[in-house]
């Protein structure tokens, strides 16, 4: 297998870098609060470069580049600690569109004239959209819909939300609510690592038929697709967190001066940032996994869970070897520690990937 990027992959991951180190240095995002000054950030990105649309297919207005683009984007923004909607709208839901052939909305995504998030996640899922509990009732004209959602990126900045329920035979059945009909049911916050969310309260919400998307086709295949996809482009944004936690670590311990020494002169330190340079080499070896093996349920659990796991310890190491100072608001570890944080409940813990990969190992023998 061929692992080297090609010249247009590495264009595009090196003008990017190159754009968000000139016009998103860590003092500016730090100053971005709020979701109107991250998305003017976002789509200033995505103006300059067109990355919202280079993973996406060329017949919707994409560059074609796939997840390995997809995961070159969302290594750098996670390097910035960017806050954009780009996993959250242009992998996940963008995947489920065209999977669904929604090409007018996907097409959208790609122009970047729509923010569409899905919403997934509710108290008791963790990623598992098996567990997805919101009903789905006949009602006329249209459906009725009964059931909460947590924590939805950039809820009250989309223009539509896909929602997926369930009728009474358990079928999954996706909805596109648009944004401004949902005011009264939302309520908006920021989470720790800054990103904007919002939880749905949907008890009783009528929505027109003319509101499902992708009926008659197998929503729930196309939505464990799309957040596969989603968990890959997320394992590539904790490999950009984990390249930069190293980074800072190494830079302080050659600075910082202790008993007359630096601290990378102490052997036990040694030891311990050596420890964490093999973990965020297993982070990004994890994230190339889930980019190259689409469709393969085990590698996307696999790397989830490696990811999980090594960059909390990661994030760890970053804050107790930088003492005090680690989670104070001036040096940026202890932004990238939240992050980092946040990653690794998002779309199901390692646990719960283990759990994942564990069973589908046994459907496999």
């Amino acid at each position: 297998m061929d692992l080297e990027f090609s010249e247009e992959e590495r264009l595009l991951r090196d003008s990017l870098a190159r754009f968000l180190a000139q016009h998103l240095p860590f003092e500016k995002r730090r100053g971005l609060r709020g979701a109107e000054a991250q998305l003017a950030a976002w789509r200033e990105i995505d103006a300059a470069i067109g990355v919202g649309a280079a993973s996406l297919p060329e017949s919707i207005g994409g560059f074609g580049g796939g997840r390995v683009a997809a995961m070159l984007v969302a290594e750098e923004l996670g390097a910035t600690l960017a806050v954009t909607p780009f996993i959250d709208c242009h992998v996940l839901s963008a995947t489920l569109l065209c999977a669904l052939g929604e090409r007018d909305r996907a097409a959208a995504i790609a122009r970047g004239d729509a923010l569409i998030v899905t919403a997934i996640e509710e108290p008791q899922t963790r990623g598992d959209i098996a567990a997805i509990r919101t009903r789905a009732e006949p009602a006329p004209d249209g459906w009725t819909l009964t059931g909460r959602k947590i924590a939805v990126p950039f809820a009250a900045e989309a223009s539509e939300i896909i929602v997926p329920a369930r009728t009474r035979d358990g079928t999954l059945r996706l909805f596109a609510l648009p944004g401004a009909a949902l005011c009264d049911k939302l309520h908006a916050y920021l989470t720790i690592d800054d990103m904007p969310a919002g939880d749905l309260i949907l008890d009783g919400l009528w929505i027109a038929g003319t509101r499902e998307v992708g009926a008659g086709q197998d929503a729930e295949a196309a939505l464990a697709a799309s957040v596969e996809a989603a968990i890959a482009a997320t394992c590539a944004e904790a490999a950009g967190l984990a390249r930069v936690l190293l980074d800072d670590t190494l830079v302080y311990a050659k600075q910082r001066r202790q008993f007359g020494k630096t601290l990378s002169s102490f052997q036990a330190l040694q030891h311990r940032m050596v420890d964490m340079l093999l973990l965020r080499e297993q982070v990004g070896a994890a994230a190339m996994l889930a980019a190259l093996k689409p469709g393969d349920a085990r590698a996307s659990a696999a790397a989830k869970a490696t990811v999980g796991d090594a960059l909390r310890k990661i994030g760890q190491e970053a804050v107790q070897l930088h003492g005090a100072m680690g989670m104070t608001e001036e040096l940026r570890v202890g932004h990238y520690f939240k992050r980092a944080t946040a990653i690794e409940q998002r779309l199901g813990t390692s646990d719960a990937h283990v759990a994942r990969y564990a069973a589908a190992m046994q459907i496999a023998v």
